[in-house]
């Protein structure tokens, strides 16, 4: 199994003070998208946030509660808070974001996030002709924030045709916890479907379909050969 180096995600935002759809409105409109941080036994905090900066790591995050460093400036301050990006929400017909809520977790909080799991490999069972089905593509798990990678990569390279890998056969990152049942099938590689002969059902109906005419030649071969004895006697008479 190989294990996917947890990349950075990174977003910079300034505290405000100002609310509602009009304040919300105007800040879109100088580059910035309106943004909340929450979480346990704290108050909430309104800030907003780089819009170009934030569209630009929107596009590379995978999977669902991404975990992120949310640096916040103010007063010449700066603090980074270790967050789970609960939400984006996004304009349905422009898709511009409108709005992004932080959870803000604890740096020694272990959290249960899911993340994306992703084959690699160029599989043996495949190259054989077998069909690769992947049952899962995503899995919960539990650890400390710095332990928890982005996603986990699953080598399938040796993979072969009949052959499964499953979630007891996952080595996770040291410090995390996999959730979910240990024999449930990650991806299997199944065998090529072999290709169906002619139901006999089929071969006698294109007999039979075929036979008629040959039946009919040799009766329209016999009614020629009476018309033509027919005139003979005729004209003999």
């Amino acid at each position: 199994m190989v294990e996917k180096e947890k990349k950075l995600v990174e977003f910079t935002g300034k505290i405000r003070s100002y609310r509602g759809k009009g304040a919300s409105r105007s800040l879109r409109r100088s580059g910035f998208i309106p943004a909340v941080v929450y979480g346990a036994d704290e108050e909430n905090k309104l800030i907003s946030i780089e819009k170009k900066s934030a569209e630009k790591t929107i596009r590379h995050i995978s999977g669902h509660n991404v975990m992120a460093d949310l640096v916040i400036e103010d007063s010449g301050s700066r603090t980074v808070l270790k967050t789970i990006v609960k939400e984006i929400q996004f304009n349905p017909i422009t898709g511009e974001i409108l709005h992004i809520d932080f959870y803000h977790i604890g740096k020694n909080q272990p959290v249960k996030i899911i993340i994306p799991l992703k084959l690699v490999g160029e599989c043996t069972g495949v190259k054989e002709g077998g069909i690769l089905e992947q049952e899962m593509r995503e899995i919960e798990v539990e650890g400390l924030p710095d332990s928890i990678p982005e996603n986990i990569e699953i080598d399938i390279t040796n993979l072969k045709i009949g052959e499964s890998i499953h979630l007891k056969d996952i080595i996770p990152p040291e410090g995390v916890r996999l959730i979910g049942d240990a024999e449930h099938v990650i991806a299997t590689i199944l065998a090529p479907k072999a290709e169906e002969a002619p139901a006999p059902e089929e071969v006698a109906t294109t007999e039979e379909i075929q036979q008629p005419k040959v039946i009919t030649q040799e009766i329209a071969e016999e009614r020629r050969k009476e018309r033509e004895a027919r005139k003979e006697t005729e004209k003999g008479s």
